[in-house]
């Protein structure tokens, strides 16, 4: 749209398309942070280098290291090396998801906001408003997802495409059963038992152990809640790489470990709590809460029970193709609309290098005190 007589050259010209899209443009970075400050769980994989990125592909592909190397002995002066070649790698493969959504301004809205201010103000307000649901919407999916006969998959499409993989399908509470959608994690064939492709579980509301639980414990006080989140901590720290960082609540468990602490001293993260958050360390990993967090022993979304995922980092990804790391497309015009409209895009998906780094704590009762 032109505003003015070209063939005036007092007079200013102003191409309303170009300068929304330029606008939007220069929000692009800012759209970016608030989406990742906003959230906990995003914010957290941020900052402890939990994003990664791969430039395109069919699918993203993780490099896994499922077996020891054998060569690997102690050794004298003259002793012989073994030189046997190890195959102890392989791949996980994952598909990617995408997000999307768009960016629109009637010609209605654009005259009745005529004016180079009064149309950026409207811009600006429409970004905040995509900016703020693009954020939920990837943190749901990747905390919560969609809930199907008990088990937590990913969102589906319109045209049955798979979105973002929630934690409840990495880290679920039958731990050596084959999940009911999606197939394969990380194309790894689920209908074998592999320790070195599974997660540390265990029961919080009863002393009996289900199947592929690594330990189980009647949870009532704020003592046994400390016991049993230490515990799963240690069994996440068992072999290389460490322990969990990251141990993701539902709120009332969260507040119930903080009371717990009440009268003790209390460490934080500070980055974390320097964004607003509200953290909590159980030793050197740090504790937060979201409100999407489902019951993974009731397997609803709604809670009855607690759950704790325990999280490291390093082996958790959240994998974004380079080159759709939540952009921004210019203004068009519809041929049969009388509107312009941008779309704002998520090109990603999140990945696991080594299942048994973390740890799942399900059935945390809800009522304790004391």
């Amino acid at each position: 749209m032109t505003i003015g007589d070209s063939g005036a050259p007092s007079n200013q010209t102003i191409y309303y398309d170009e300068l929304l899209s330029t606008t939007l443009m220069a929000r692009k970075k800012s759209i970016f942070d608030t989406i990742f400050k906003e959230h906990a769980f995003l914010s957290y994989l941020r900052m402890s280098g939990g994003i990664d990125y791969q430039d395109g592909g069919e699918r993203i592909t993780v490099p896994l290291m499922y077996a020891d190397n054998d060569t690997i002995k102690t050794h004298g002066g003259y002793s012989i090396i073994d030189t046997t070649p190890q195959d102890s790698l392989t791949t996980a493969f994952f598909n990617w998801a995408e997000i999307a959504g768009s960016i629109t301004i009637s010609r209605k809205e654009e005259r009745q906001n005529s004016g180079e201010g009064k149309l950026i103000d409207l811009l600006k307000s429409k970004i905040d408003v995509a900016e703020m649901t693009m954020g939920e919407k990837l943190n749901n999916d990747l905390v919560l997802g969609t809930v199907s006969g008990a088990t937590f998959v990913p969102d589906t499409a319109s045209d049955g495409s798979y979105g973002v993989l929630p934690l409840g399908y990495f880290f679920r509470k039958a731990n050596r059963t084959n999940p009911t959608v999606g197939g394969n994690i990380g194309n790894i064939d689920a209908s074998t038992y592999y320790s070195w492709w599974a997660h540390h579980t265990a029961i919080a509301n009863n002393g009996s152990v289900e199947t592929g639980n690594s330990f189980a414990i009647s949870v009532s006080t704020y003592k046994g809640l400390s016991v049993a989140l230490k515990r799963m901590l240690n069994f996440t720290s068992r072999g290389g790489g460490g322990a969990a960082d990251l141990v993701l609540m539902n709120q009332l468990t969260f507040e119930t470990y903080e009371n717990a602490l009440d009268d003790k001293v209390r460490y934080s993260n500070t980055k974390m709590a320097d964004m607003g958050f509200d953290t909590i360390k159980l030793r050197g990993a740090t504790c937060i809460w979201d409100e999407v967090v489902p019951d993974l022993y009731t397997g609803t979304a709604a809670i009855a029970t607690g759950t704790a995922f325990f999280i490291n980092t390093k082996f958790y990804n959240l994998m974004i193709d380079k080159e759709t790391d939540i952009v921004t497309t210019p203004f068009l015009n519809p041929i049969n609309q009388t509107v312009k409209t941008a779309k704002i895009l998520f090109m990603g998906n999140a990945t696991v290098k080594n299942m048994r780094k973390h740890g799942l704590l399900y059935g945390i009762s809800q009522s304790i005190v004391a």
